[in-house]
This record gives structure tokens, C-alpha cells and sequence, in this order.
């Protein structure tokens, strides 16, 4: 299968809870930004536990889902393991630009 077509079904995959994960970031940002590093590890610790939240939630309620991506090659684990990376790579990357401008 072909990186074009791995990366346009994790992106589909992702569609599933992508508005909860970047509200959740966008008020880490916010937080960040009013409070300072002070925070941080609390914000820190808020984002992997929405990010457990979430995983229970599409575990949970998209179960027949998996089927899909499991008949195209793609596992739970891959989906799994690129999204949440992803989506911690532009948290990181977003409270650093934090610093930067405050």
C-alpha cells in the first residue's frame, strides 16, 4: 500500500475526534499564554487525559469502524500511535510558539 493512501486513512480516522483534541489544545494555548509555564505540567497532564477520554470514546462507540481500516491494512495500533503523535507534535508545537510571542 502506498504512504499516499496510509496517510489519507489515518486522516480519515483522525476526522473522528480531531474538533475535541484541537479544543482542547486551543484553551491549553489560552492557558498557557494567561498563566505562563507555571502550568504547564497541569496542561500537560489535561491533554493526555482527554487524549485517554477520546480513545475510550472512539474505542467505544466506533468499534465497527476498526473493521474498515483493519480490511485496508492499517491496525488499531497504527491508527492509534500516528494520530495521538500528531496531535502531540502540534501541541508541543503550538506552546512553544507560545513562548515566542508572550
Amino acid at each position: 500500500m502506498s504512504l499516499r493512501r496510509i496517510i489519507n486513512l489515518i486522516l480519515i480516522f483522525y476526522r473522528n475526534f480531531w474538533f475535541a483534541s484541537s479544543l482542547i489544545t486551543a484553551v491549553c494555548v489560552f492557558l498557557l499564554w494567561e498563566y505562563g509555564y507555571s502550568i504547564y505540567a497541569i496542561l500537560f497532564w489535561l491533554k493526555i487525559s482527554t487524549l485517554f477520554i477520546v480513545y475510550q470514546f472512539v474505542n467505544t462507540y466506533k468499534k465497527h469502524e476498526f473493521y474498515y481500516y483493519r480490511n485496508l491494512g492499517l491496525s488499531k495500533a497504527v491508527l492509534w500511535i500516528s494520530t495521538f503523535s500528531f496531535d502531540m507534535i502540534a501541541y508541543f508545537f503550538l506552546l512553544s510558539q507560545v513562548n515566542k510571542f508572550r
